[in-house]
């Protein structure tokens, strides 16, 4: 993980030091809050190991899921693909990026998924062992152990209306159990890293129903329990807190006899609605996340009535369609794993707001050991994640981060999509502010502390082709600290994407996050007073997509702005005057919904008006009538770049905006960023 190191002025810094004045302002610390343990499902599918290339061939990870799946209805998010990259699971690089996001997002434990048999045998084991076990930042995050108690079926794009072959099955014995608890009580219980509740190791136990049947009912499973008590104590001292995963709202009276410390369920899914029979019954397949909100809230209800201490799950998503063969048409005809229900409009907003209600439950009932669960960290074909996508950013972690605070609290890191590393900053003053009605329509701000005066702003919006990336990326993310110090407010804006605006039948595609621009600019300056900000001293900033945003912004008469500060941008949404510009160039076609730039040049009459409206370089000459007094500065680094942030589309925005007498410079040379 990266953090910032300025050596010189930043190119940022430099412009507005330039256009407008610095200010004074003193620091002070962060505070900081107690926060109630946030736990979350760790499932690890995404390395390669023994038995996987045995049953799937060489090389095999699920990723290959991940990579080739279909969407099945319009608006449906897949393929996913995740903005860090696909993570090697047993990398301790890889796994070391994953607990600092978790950790710094407010999770405090991953609960692995954990498979053991009979015999010893242990599958995927190499991601904790391999992976957590040995990243160098584990001490920032607790594990426990999850038994999944089920035998191992391959429901990996199975057949439809055949039963899953087997993959390796449990002996379902209590020789199974003891072994299994020996081999965590010697290798993992006495880790600083395990994660203990009241002083015991926690051990969670999956289809807890399935166990004590199999171990003959709930008063020998109570017996078994303190053999395995007695075995944690050869070990480590201490017996064990036995967590019971409970499917449904069912009675509890066996768990209660069996002595089970505390219950929980694994995830929320549409069936636990109690009209879940009326849609199946029509085939009705896709259920929003709000179905899924009242779920949960129906169950949590169910379980405070019993004796038992119960933890709440969060579900962060459901979408098995990933495990589902592309030669079944959706809707199914009926329902068989994986082909079932599917959850759409997951947003962090929604979820945000059934955490801080899963959060309430665990703070007021007198049973619960104070715990939130989350389904899940990287359940990615199932549909339950909450690593940074390409599509929605950090989003998912940024709810937990509202909900239950950061750690460090001063810190706030995030992944970059072009670079796939880490970097961490200074927290927002303000994180999440909603400037409009749609999940993507966030700002972050950064304001100076003790400002003697209003101060200057800058608004950036990161870059992407407005189809992927982060409210924060590398490039403002290494000015942010040196913005403030010098006395400038900062403010990063998320937006909808292409693909958003084609979910919602926007045409231009690029109109939704050009419009954003112009939005989030006008909303800023609505607050300029409360937020202490000079209205007359705001520029804008952004990096290639964004940057290109930006330029719209100033130049479209729809937001009167100070400067533009833009990085590597397209100047240029003209196919015609791109290829005469630079002949390599392939980019720009999916920002007016053509397949590829050669439909998109033969097609140009029929978005010409289109283009006239919204590429930055047709708008300079009516810019220019207006009287703009924008100035406008173009960063190009020494270093060669592709076709689509070359230095021609600055070279010749620069000779327009001169020839209709609007302040204009190309600025050449390597600049400090992150």
């Amino acid at each position: 993980m990266k953090k910032p190191t300025v050596k010189v002025l930043s190119f940022f810094a430099a412009l507005f030091v330039l256009a407008i004045s610095a200010h004074t302002f003193a620091a002070d610390g962060a505070p900081t809050t107690k926060k109630t343990e946030v736990v979350c499902v760790y499932y690890p599918h995404w390395h390669v190991y023994p038995q996987g290339e045995k049953w799937f061939g060489k090389n095999w990870t699920e990723w290959e899921f991940v990579k080739t799946a279909k969407p099945r209805f319009k608006g449906h998010k897949q393929p996913m693909k995740p903005l860090l990259g696909y993570l090697d699971g047993k990398s301790p690089a890889d796994v070391a990026k994953e607990i600092e996001l978790a950790s710094n997002s407010g999770i405090d434990v991953f609960l692995w998924d954990w498979y053991f048999y009979g015999d010893g045998i242990q599958t995927m084991s190499e991601s904790l062992e391999e992976g957590f076990l040995k990243a160098p930042n584990r001490d920032k995050m607790k594990f426990a152990i999850m038994w999944c108690y089920h035998d191992r079926k391959n429901g990996f794009r199975p057949e439809y209306g055949k039963p899953h072959p087997m993959l390796q099955p449990l002996s379902r014995t209590p020789e199974e159990f003891l072994n299994a608890v020996e081999y965590c009580a010697k290798n993992y219980f006495t880790k600083p890293e395990y994660w203990n509740v009241e002083g015991q190791p926690y051990f969670a136990i999956y289809a807890a129903d399935e166990f004590m049947r199999d171990m003959g009912g709930a008063e020998k499973t109570r017996e078994l329990l303190k053999k395995a008590d007695a075995i944690s104590e050869k070990y480590c001292g201490k017996p064990v807190h036995w967590a019971g995963m409970v499917r449904g709202r069912k009675p509890v009276e066996d768990y209660t006899t069996a002595q089970f410390d505390s219950l929980f369920h694994y995830n929320m899914l549409p069936w636990y609605l109690p009209n879940y029979g009326e849609y199946v019954s029509k085939r009705e397949w896709v259920f929003d996340y709000s179905k899924l909100a009242e779920a949960h809230r129906i169950t949590w209800d169910y379980y405070a009535n019993t004796p038992m201490k119960f933890v709440p799950v969060v579900t962060s998503g459901w979408d098995s369609s990933p495990r589902t063969r592309f030669d079944v048409k959706f809707p199914w005809a009926k329902a068989e794993y994986p082909y079932g229900a599917i959850v759409k409009n997951t947003t962090g907003d929604k979820f945000e707001k059934l955490l801080r209600d899963a959060k309430i439950f665990a703070e007021k009932s007198q049973k619960s050991p104070r715990v939130v669960l989350i389904n899940g960290w990287n359940e990615y074909t199932e549909g339950s994640f909450l690593i940074p996508t390409q599509r929605d950013g950090d989003s998912m972690l940024r709810a937990v981060a509202a909900v239950f605070g950061r750690k460090p609290a001063g810190t706030y890191t995030f992944g970059d999509s072009t670079t796939k590393k880490l970097y961490s900053i200074p927290t927002a003053t303000f994180e999440n502010v909603a400037y409009g009605t749609h999940h993507k329509q966030k700002l972050d701000v950064w304001l100076p502390k003790n400002a003697t005066a209003k101060t200057p702003a800058v608004i950036y919006f990161h870059g992407g082709g407005w189809t992927a990336g982060g409210i924060v990326d590398r490039i403002i993310g290494g000015q942010i600290p040196e913005l403030l110090v010098r006395g400038v407010a900062v403010i990063c804006a998320d937006y909808r994407f292409i693909q958003d605006a084609r979910d919602a039948d926007i045409f231009p595609p690029v109109s939704a996050p050009l419009a954003d621009a112009v939005s989030a600019i006008n909303f800023v300056k609505s607050k300029a007073a409360q937020w202490n900000i000079d209205a007359g001293k705001i520029g804008l900033a952004g990096g290639s997509a964004g940057a290109c945003s930006a330029l719209y912004a100033a130049l479209s008469g729809k937001a009167d702005v100070a400067f533009v500060a833009a990085f590597i941008p397209q100047t240029s949404l003209d196919p015609a005057q791109m290829r005469a510009w630079i002949p390599e160039i392939n980019y720009g076609a999916h920002a007016f919904g053509f397949d590829n730039f050669n439909k998109w040049l033969e097609k140009r009459a029929d978005v010409e008006k289109y283009i006239a409206q919204y590429s930055p370089a047709a708008l300079v000459p009516a810019a220019a009538k207006r009287g703009i007094k924008t100035k406008f500065a173009l960063f190009y680094p020494n270093a060669t770049l592709d076709a689509t942030h070359s230095e021609k589309f600055g070279t010749h925005f620069e000779e327009i905006c001169k020839a209709n007498g609007i302040q204009c410079k190309v600025v050449r040379g390597k600049y400090d960023i992150f």
